[in-house]
């Protein structure tokens, strides 16, 4: 087990840069001259109404009987982005450093409530809090990293994004998740890639600082964990070509839970309409600081690539195995999973889990299908993707179901780089959250 320092990583990766210096044949302006500055703007708007109360609350359920969840319809709107540098590499070692920052523009509602009860610390009853907390600005040196690339290598230390299955920047909003993170990739074959990542310290979406622990913290969990933790180590092997899929992950959530991760997928080679067929495991086991965890879930995913760049149609079929054992500490129990940095974002790789809704998020033993198409019926320029889902989950929570659809048009000519998005999710029955609400969100980005 790796031991904690007392120094920050960040703190090591600005140490490290001493030796990044500039060769002595070449001059500053040339080494200046290959930095590279890239960013994006974004102007979001996050809104939620509600209907109904939440009567579904099952009998049993800690919440049965108690007035908690009056809710009020929500909205969010914030202005912001990130701005970052790229040195040129210098015998193979480069740094990097981006700003990100989030903006309220003075167009949220901030109207405090004593009475509300939803959650502690989340008292604004107005005011939809996943966009960027409860926060009227948010500004963060979210990257900041010395890095080692050759052919067949890139290493990091710092401030960074990582993106795999279960540890991953979960790019939804204003700010991605962020790690404070050592982390190597090499790749020794097209195609071939192994990855390891060891996370010391964890940024989530809606606050400013790195810290000891997880998405549990957050007061709006339904597993809150006010503790610290050590971080995660994770270590991954995949293979893709235009016919086969396969990845292997183990993860170790230290002080929770040990995870293995596996996927594979084929497409049968024919002309024009392509079927292929893609299946994923999940078992997870630990017994620490969030209770006794232990789950299986496996999934299937079948469906056909159209013709051109039109996109495909598929349906899905995920399964979390009961195995009868209640948590003493009421946390995880009957089988489902603990995911620390994608569980109420709804970020995690099951084929069945959309924007606001899976067997993660719903932390309850069942099984969920998903009917779902990816479009283009424009080339690359319109992404259209709608959902329908149903999540078979009782007795432990209600049966859900949910109607999602995202529409995203890239612009290009004189606005190239400009994304207009809209992202709609209607849901129904879903636990603790009233008979029905919908979920809007209007996107738009700019990329430079």
């Amino acid at each position: 087990m790796i031991q904690k320092h007392s120094v920050s990583v960040l703190a090591l990766s600005l140490a490290m840069l001493s030796p990044v210096t500039v060769r002595a044949d070449d001059s500053f302006s040339q080494w200046l001259e290959g930095s590279h500055v890239s960013g994006d703007l974004r102007l979001y708007d996050f809104g939620r109404d509600y209907a109904g109360t939440a009567s579904n609350i099952p009998a049993g359920s800690p919440y049965t009987g108690k007035n908690i969840f009056n809710f009020k319809d929500m909205n969010a709107v914030s202005l912001g982005g990130k701005i970052k540098w790229e040195s040129a590499d210098t015998y193979g070692f480069s740094a990097a450093a981006a700003l990100y920052f989030a903006y309220d523009i003075g167009m949220n509602n901030y109207t405090y409530n004593p009475n509300k009860l939803y959650a502690a610390n989340y008292n604004y009853p107005y005011l939809n809090p996943l966009l960027m907390g409860v926060n009227r600005t948010i500004d963060t040196l979210g990257e900041a990293y010395l890095q080692y690339r050759n052919p067949w290598l890139i290493s990091k230390v710092g401030n960074q994004t990582i993106d795999n299955p279960w540890v991953s920047s979960s790019d939804g909003f204003m700010i991605p998740n962020l790690y404070q993170a050592v982390t190597a990739t090499v790749t020794p074959l097209t195609g071939l890639q192994f990855e390891g990542d060891r996370v010391l310290r964890y940024k989530n979406r809606t606050v400013t600082d790195f810290q000891e622990y997880n998405i549990s913290a957050l007061p709006y969990d339904k597993i809150v964990y006010n503790g610290t933790d050590s971080g995660t180590a994770d270590i991954g092997a995949s293979y893709k070509d235009d016919q086969y899929l396969a990845q292997a992950w183990l993860y170790h959530f230290y002080g929770f839970a040990d995870m293995t991760y596996l996927e594979g997928g084929y497409k049968l080679p024919t002309a024009d309409f392509v079927p292929f067929v893609n299946i994923q495991y999940v078992h997870e086991t630990g017994n620490g600081d969030i209770g006794t965890v232990d789950a299986a879930v496996y999934g299937a995913k079948f469906g056909i690539s159209l013709p051109g760049e039109w996109g495909n149609v598929y349906i899905a079929y995920n399964r979390a195995a009961n195995n009868h054992v209640q948590s003493s500490t009421g946390m995880v129990s009957d089988g489902n999973l603990f995911s620390p940095y994608t569980q109420i974002y709804n970020t995690d790789p099951l084929y069945t889990t959309v924007m606001n809704y899976g067997l993660v998020s719903a932390r309850a033993a069942g099984y969920a299908w998903l009917i779902g198409a990816t479009l283009h019926p424009y080339g690359k320029s319109l992404d259209i993707t709608p959902t329908v889902s149903n999540y078979y989950t009782a007795p432990y929570v209600a049966t859900s179901r949910a109607y999602m659809l995202d529409i995203a048009y890239h612009l290009d000519g004189a606005f190239k780089g400009l994304t207009i998005r809209d992202r709609l999710g209607i849901e129904h029955d879903i636990p603790l959250l009233g008979s029905a609400y919908v979920d809007n969100r209007v996107m738009l980005q700019y990329t430079f």
